[in-house]
This record gives C-alpha cells, structure tokens and sequence, in this order.
C-alpha cells in the first residue's frame, strides 16, 4: 500500500468522523482501505434515505475529489456552502476540487475567501503552494537545445491530484541542414508525483552521425520546508560516442505569496573529452491559468564561460493540459560532429500535453533551431503518456 496515500486515507477519516458517526462504521473501513468506489456507494445508499444528511454529503464530495472526478464533487460542495457559507471544511475542500478540475481562478477565489475567515486553517499553506505551480525541470543535457524536456516531476505545474503516477513513450526527429543525415531519439520513462514531492526513472536511445548512443536518467523533487523544494537529477551514458557519459543537477527553488518563483541550479555533465558546468538562475510568475519565465545560464565549456537565455510562456487549461512557447538565445554547449564546444543558439519551440479520453495524454513539441554556423534544424517530438 502507498505510504502517501494510506497517510492522507488516514487524515481523510479523521476529518470526517462526524459523518462516519452517522453513515456507518463500514465506510470507515472502506476509506481505511482506500475502497473509494466502495466508500462512494455506501455513502449514496445513505443519502438516498437521508438527503438532509450534510456529513454523508461532505464526505461523497471528498471521496469523488479523491477519485479524479473532482468537477462532479463542486455541485455537492456548492450546495453544502448555500446552507452554511462559513464552514472552512466546506470551503477548503471546494477549493480543492475547483483546483483539481483545472478551475484555477475559481481555487483562488476560494482561496482567498478561506484566508479571510480561517487563516490557521490547517492544511492552508499545503493549498497555496499548490496553488503556486512547481516549474518543470530543467531538460536533460541528453535532450537538443530547443527540444522540451523529455518529462517533468510536476508537470509544468498542475497539481491535479494527490497521486499521479504516469508512464510515457517519446519520439523525436530532427531534419537537419548542410546535407547531414536525420537525428532520432526514443525515450520511455515512469514518473510519480505526490503533494510536493516526484520521482522519474527513464531509459533514451539516440541516434546521430550514424551512432547509437543509450542511457538512462532518474531524478527526484522533495519539499525541505514550507515553500522550498529540492530537485536531483542525474544519469548516464556508458560507452557513448556522442552523449555524456554521466549528468549531474541539484536545483532549489522557493515559492513566494503571488505566484512569484526564484530557483537556482548547478549542472556538471562530463563527455568523453571535457566536462561542462552551468549555473542556471531562473524566476517565474504565475497569473490565473498563465506561466512566464527566465532563465539565465552561464556555461563553463572546456575553460571558455558563455552566457545563454530562456524565455518561456504556458498556458494551462482543461485538467492538465497545457500549451506554450519557448526562446532560447545566446551561447551554449553543442555537439559539432562529436566535439562539444560553444557555438551561439538561437531557437524557437512550441511544446504541450493534452488530455485524450480517459487517463492518455498526448504530449508534443516542434521547433527551429539554428547553430550558429554549422547547420540549422528543425524538429518534431510526439509522445503518449497515460496515468495509473
């Protein structure tokens, strides 16, 4: 059983044991052992011979949320705040669903009004970081400049749930000037996210110049204090004529009140002849369903430090879906044959993940860059992903 989840059953019991007085001892055990269709049916039967029961209504609304079907639990938790506008129960766990059904602005709306009459409330600041999205990780050195990264421990920002759980397969082809042959890259990874805190573990095939190059990649965020987070990445290549033969990233960010996000990043990646080390500052702001942000790298190639820049702009809609745009200007490590060197990038992408009928998401991206002298491309990533 998940160690996550048994937790938030357990809190999910506590809170609602005014309403287990009343439904019965068994949903109690249903919730306990996160029998949620279970717990739901038990908790119709009761209100279809008490309708006026407003605790069996409170906890089918939470026990829907707890089931991804966040959107059919707001009518409920609408009419519980009709009867009694100044339960902070009622209001907290509407802000939740409205959250986890992609209605941002109606979350803060809530939000806003629960700080007014419950600022102790707890669990308060565990929804305002949520309503504070976490940005996306850095891309691997592995990937292409201007290509997005591969995958993402939070998923651009979106908190949709409590326990998130996806596996994705990702194919990339990139056309090539100067009469050089195509690059193609697979990528398979599994990824979990949960209040805060993710992991990923993938494996990625490359290849270029008429090589094959393979690796593997993992990495992990994690929630040191209230508002802080601490990203670790890293992976390997072994044997590789193109890619680094092993990556390494510690990133710390710290949200603020107003959707304001600061982080800074240290990265050491090592190729078979030189390591490369960059230090990545970054700041974004959240505003309703909309992400801007920048970073500024400054890269130490084989002695000679260069500075590049990241511009970017999402928006997020439906659950989790979310489009964007991303600029990326000045100088860089690249691959030129298989020599790493600085070389001035410019590059254009367009990047986004949208939802498909049940739990498949597409994920996709298409772009232009240029490389300096040495040739131009242009590139096309697709993936499918589905959540478990």
């Amino acid at each position: 059983m998940n160690l996550t989840r048994s937790l938030l059953a357990a809190l999910l019991v506590l809170a609602g044991a005014h309403a287990m007085a009343q439904v019965g001892p068994e949903v109690d055990a249903r919730l306990a052992a996160e029998d949620w269709a279970g717990a739901e049916r038990l908790l119709r039967e009761r209100l279809a011979v008490a309708p006026e029961d407003d605790a069996a209504r409170f906890q089918l609304a939470r026990v829907l949320a707890w089931q991804q079907r966040a959107a059919e639990a707001l009518p409920l938790y609408d009419a519980l705040l009709a009867r009694e506008p100044g339960n902070a129960d009622y209001l907290f766990g509407r802000a939740q669903a409205q959250l986890w059904s992609g209605d941002r602005a109606g979350a803060q709306a809530s939000l806003a009004q629960l700080e007014t009459m419950a600022q102790a409330y707890p669990g308060l600041d565990d929804l305002r970081r949520q309503m504070t999205p976490e940005p996306t990780p850095a891309p691997s050195q592995a990937a292409s400049p201007g290509a997005p990264a591969a995958d993402s421990l939070v998923d651009g920002g979106y908190q949709v749930a409590p326990d998130i759980r996806e596996v994705g397969l990702g194919l990339r082809h990139e056309w090539l000037t100067q009469g050089l042959d195509p690059w193609e890259g697979q990528r398979f990874d599994v990824s979990s996210r949960s209040d805060g805190r993710g992991w990923y573990v993938a494996a990625a095939r490359e290849r270029r110049f008429g090589l094959v190059d393979s690796g593997l990649e993992a990495g992990v965020a994690l929630t040191v204090a209230p508002r802080w987070t601490l990203q670790l990445d890293g992976g390997a290549w072994p044997g590789s004529d193109f890619q680094p033969r092993w990556f390494g990233d510690v990133r710390m960010q710290h949200a603020f009140e107003g959707g304001t996000v600061l982080a800074a990043g240290l990265r050491r990646t090592r190729y078979p002849e030189v390591t490369v080390e960059r230090l990545a500052l970054a700041v974004e702001q959240y505003v309703g369903d909309w992400r801007l942000g920048y970073t500024f790298n400054r890269t130490d190639v084989d002695g000679e430090r260069v500075n590049g820049h990241d511009a970017a702009i999402d928006r997020y809609y439906g659950e989790r879906d979310v489009i964007g745009l991303r600029l990326t200007a000045g100088s860089e490590d690249v691959l030129q044959g298989t020599q790493v060197v600085a070389s001035q990038v410019r590059a254009l992408a367009l990047q986004g993940r949208h939802g498909l009928s049940g739990a498949w998401a597409l994920q996709w991206g298409l772009g232009y860059l240029r490389q300096g002298d040495f040739h131009d491309r242009r590139w096309l990533q697709l993936g499918l992903r589905r959540a478990f």
